[in-house]
């Protein structure tokens, strides 16, 4: 029996026939400066934290992306459960709360604590907005929304590593958290402000809802599926770069902060003009998993030069190779993940593909921090980048032919 088309998932979500691009730009500049002061407070942590040595790094990146793991199924529900209204001012404001908590100089073991209950709460806003987004815009502009919310983000990303190196340069540790409490405030209006909700989905009382649906439509439909392993294991072959890319750039190469803040600072450089050129002309919904594969390449490339840098500048070049790659990387799936799947279960597939990702993050972060100490940081990335690009030689055939006028249904 043949697949329902995706054109019939589309018509079955009720997508609307006019994208509302004044809330499309609202909910981009308050996602991108919550996104702001949360990149302020990673930077500012592994600053403070980093004399702990790399081992305690891949523990902050580990904490941070249990929860996605740990707690998907349960976080997409809530996504599709309540309204965006009713959800994001909660968990926004308790989320500002927290992050004040990191003012306090405590134990390391304390820091992975409350790193880790931030992102729980995180685990809970991000599928929210992430749903929200597909009833705001066609179809076919979809993809040139994510390259323009992205754009936003990526301002974002271009100043926090250099506020952040300023900062605590300067200042020390306590604006950065301040600052990014306050942006959780902007955010829990956001809503309310922009005239914009998802209404919860009710299910009738015989019919109990799943939720595992997410992870089952992940791996029911084939496109998806294959999109799901790549991307697994291109961030396995990739784990030591969040964690080892630091140590290359402030211990091999000899930058200081703000030096560092400024190099992180182009890689968004780079992401923002990616999404520049897709906020010009979407992607065409054929052509979309071609162009994540190609996005990969271009990624998987660019870590391979940063990890045989022999200088700053070197790296910062790759760095903004890498950033284009992956303003093309997140168009082209996020549009792929929400065109391919019902308005009622977007929240938990959400959170389902945020958990795979950060299944495989998690693992290759683990094992990086140790080998970054057994072998040496530079040896480590040149060996991740190699395995990167043979991950996607493998793997991503399938999502180079795969069709996008063929998915399967999953019922939640």
């Amino acid at each position: 029996m043949r697949p329902p088309s995706v054109h019939r998932v589309i018509k079955e979500t009720e997508s609307p026939t006019t994208t509302r691009w004044v809330a499309i730009h609202g909910v981009s500049v308050a996602r991108a400066l919550s996104t702001f002061g949360t990149v302020v407070t990673i930077w500012a942590l592994i600053f403070r934290e980093r004399a702990e040595g790399p081992i305690a790094i891949s523990a902050m990146f580990i904490a941070a992306a249990l929860p996605y793991i740990l707690f998907g199924p349960w976080v997409g529900w809530l996504a599709d459960r309540f309204s965006t209204r009713h959800l994001v001012p909660v968990v926004a404001i308790a989320q500002g709360a927290l992050t004040l908590a990191f003012i306090v100089d405590v134990p390391f073991w304390a820091v992975l604590g409350l790193i880790f209950i931030y992102n729980v709460i995180a685990a809970i806003e991000n599928p929210a907005w992430q749903a929200l987004v597909p009833g705001l815009a066609k179809p076919a502009d979809l993809s040139r929304v994510y390259g323009l919310s992205l754009g936003y983000t990526s301002a974002a990303q271009v100043a926090a590593p250099v506020a952040a190196g300023i900062l605590v340069g300067t200042t020390g540790y306590i604006w950065p958290f301040v600052i990014d409490s306050f942006t959780f405030v902007l955010l829990a209006v956001a809503p309310f402000l922009l005239r914009v909700n998802r209404l919860g989905h009710k299910t009738k009382p015989e019919h109990r809802e799943s939720t595992l649906v997410g992870y089952r439509h992940l791996w029911g439909d084939p496109l998806l599926r294959s999109v799901t392993v790549l991307l697994c294991a291109f961030i396995l072959a990739l784990g030591a770069v969040n964690t080892g890319e630091v140590f290359l750039v402030m211990d091999v190469l000899g930058a200081n902060e703000t030096t560092y803040g400024f190099i992180a600072a182009v890689w968004a450089v780079g992401n923002l003009a990616g999404s520049a050129l897709l906020g010009i002309r979407a992607i065409s919904i054929p052509q979309q998993p071609r162009w994540l594969v190609f996005s990969l390449w271009t990624i998987g490339t660019g870590v391979l030069a940063i990890s045989l840098s022999p200088s700053l500048w070197f790296v910062a070049i790759a760095n903004g190779v890498t950033g284009i790659g992956s303003a093309y990387l997140h168009a082209t799936a996020s549009s792929i993940l929400m065109t391919r799947t019902p308005d009622k279960i977007r929240g938990r597939v959400n959170a389902a593909f945020a958990g795979f990702m950060s299944f495989g993050n998690i693992i290759a972060t683990a094992l990086a921090g140790i080998a970054i100490a057994a072998f040496g940081v530079r040896e480590v990335m040149v060996g991740c980048g190699v395995l990167s690009l043979a991950a996607l030689l493998v793997w991503g055939g399938a999502v180079f032919r795969g069709r996008m006028d063929e998915t399967e249904a999953v019922d939640a």
